[in-house]
């Protein structure tokens, strides 16, 4: 009977190659971790480079230029407009925002119906100490890492390399895995910069587009607070379908408390038109060349990035998105074809 049992035992054998990449990759996800805030820059460096990449090889192309006049040309543009943005919007946006939440002027209407209703005080300064505590916690963790400035300056040094040395990385890129496959490594290269390249460019003249058009017509409503209600508008529009709607809700309130239901429906109505305008026109229009993104693949996207590594999570997570589409569709293009 011992004999039987004995022939029956199951033996495992584990290969050390295995044992090894568990280990080596168990390494690599703790290293990951505790530099993602030097791979979040990066990779932020990689995006700004690629967004103002179709400038340079114009330059480079079309008038002649030495790379390196192209990129100090549009570098000093790219810096130049941000300075000036920072310049100009920011203190007015800060003022209008200050103004929005301390000197807002309520209707008689809407007074009289605050004047009778009951609020817990206590737990609305509960709720804001706990929002003020973890603002405070995320900016003493970004502070503690890096300095805004010193982020700022190494991104842009990070980018400006990139730009530069970028047809000599990819082809360095190329030698170092297979050299037997060096167009394929230049042509996913070529394929990465184009999708996320539209995407940028895509996105940012589409929140500029819905940001003035907002703009406008809250200023001609003489609806308070127009600015920040605008920008709001165009930074929601990288969210599809659901951004507009959320951008809609703070302009809605603030055209009742200040004029009360009339305006508020008539700002509702402004929101639904742009909306029907970007969807119909300006979305066509602008998306036409760009790169095709399901909007509940981005919508999840933004939803996941944000769960795991909060507000860089979102904000990064279509561009994320994109390589790893762009990885997984040049793999099984290369599997087919193997």
């Amino acid at each position: 009977m011992s004999d039987t049992s004995s022939k029956n035992e199951l033996t495992i054998k584990i290969s050390p190659s295995i044992v090894i990449f568990t280990f080596l990759f168990a390494a690599g996800v703790w290293l990951a971790m505790r530099i993602k805030a030097i791979i979040f820059m990066t990779f932020i460096a990689y995006i700004i480079s690629v967004g103002l990449n179709k400038g340079i090889d114009k330059l480079e192309t079309k008038f002649k230029l030495r790379r390196i006049f192209g990129v100090l040309i549009v570098y000093f543009l790219f810096v130049l407009t941000s300075s000036l943005f920072l310049a100009y919007i920011f203190p007015p946006l800060i003022k209008e925002v200050s103004n929005l939440f301390n000197n807002i002027q309520l209707s008689s209407v809407f007074q009289n119906q605050l004047n009778n209703f009951e609020v817990n005080f206590s737990s609305i300064k509960s709720l804001l100490d706990t929002f003020g505590t973890s603002i405070s916690t995320a900016f003493t963790i970004i502070s503690s890492t890096f300095s805004g400035a010193f982020v700022a300056i190494t991104t842009m040094v990070i980018s400006l390399y990139f730009s530069l040395e970028k047809p000599k990385l990819i082809s360095d890129l190329a030698h170092l895995f297979n050299r037997e496959k060096t167009e394929e490594i230049k042509a996913f290269f070529h394929e990465l910069d184009n999708q996320l390249g539209n995407w940028i460019r895509g996105e940012i003249i589409l929140m500029l587009t819905i940001g003035s058009l907002t703009f406008f017509a809250l200023i001609i409503m003489k609806i308070p607070y127009a600015l920040p209600l605008a920008i709001i508008a165009g930074l929601l529009e990288i969210i599809p379908n659901i951004g507009p709607i959320f951008s809609a809700v703070p302009a809605v309130v603030v055209a009742f408390l200040a004029f009360g239901w009339p305006a508020a429906a008539t700002v509702c109505v402004i929101y639904l038109v742009i909306q029907q305008l970007e969807n119909n026109l300006i979305v066509p229009k602008v998306m036409k060349t760009n790169v095709d993104i399901n909007p509940l693949a981005s919508i999840l996207s933004i939803l996941i990035g944000a769960e795991i590594f909060g507000l860089i999570g979102a904000l990064l997570a279509v561009p994320i998105f994109i390589v790893t589409r762009t990885v997984f569709t040049t793999w099984k293009k290369y599997i087919d074809h193997s």
